[in-house]
């Protein structure tokens, strides 16, 4: 038995098979050569590298194990550089999907006007989704809690629907945009009723 557990979600790695091919996963593989790398965001997750003979936990940017075989034990854990990360990985590093990108835009009270600031950011976050080989974006319209609860959650559907017509103008496709609503139940910093924090009268958009 040869197996992979990732105990953090922001892990990334890398498997080497001594054949040449290279894949982001193996299970049941001879040789395997495992690397922890980073997120792009810089952040390093935990591997446990399990055969039937032993276990070896990777815990540290460009530590490495290799297995022999599934009945082996993983050999002793190791740092590997950069360049040599680069060099044996580098074709599948490349080829790696871009992380989700999140943005957020804020309006004016009571209105589906965006804020100067956040209108001039439209452009950017067009370019952003151009950049995905696949067109894949959630549109997520909030409100503050001034004013009744049907109300607000009718103000954030117009909203996200504000953001995607927007994006329709610039050229973006609408069939790839998904809108959702919440109205006032999911405040990015919560408040009492009848507050009307700016904050909270957004859009967040999820660039996948």
């Amino acid at each position: 038995m040869f197996g992979l557990n990732l105990s953090k979600p922001s892990t990334r790695f890398a498997c080497y098979l001594a054949v040449g091919i290279l894949a982001m996963a193996a299970a049941g593989c001879s040789r395997t050569l495992v690397v922890l790398v980073p997120d792009p965001d810089g952040k390093v997750g935990e591997v446990s590298v399990t055969t039937a003979k032993g276990t070896r936990v990777l815990t540290a940017a460009g530590e490495s194990t290799r297995a022999s075989s599934t009945s082996s034990t993983p050999e002793e854990t190791r740092v590997l550089t950069e360049e040599l990360i680069v060099n044996v990985f580098g074709p599948a590093l490349d080829n790696e999907p871009l992380p989700p990108e999140r943005h957020v835009l804020f309006f004016n009270f009571d209105t589906t006007d965006l804020r100067p600031e956040s209108r001039e950011r439209l452009l950017h976050i067009y370019q952003a989704i151009g950049r995905r080989q696949v067109c894949d974006v959630s549109i997520n319209g909030h409100a503050d809690r001034m004013g009744r609860e049907e109300y607000n959650y009718g103000l954030s559907m117009q909203r996200a629907q504000r953001v995607q017509g927007e994006l329709v103008k610039l050229g973006l496709d609408d069939e790839c945009m998904k809108i959702r609503y919440y109205g006032e139940s999911d405040p990015l910093v919560p408040t009492m009723d009848g507050v009307a924090r700016r904050v909270n009268r957004r859009v967040e958009i999820e660039i996948r």
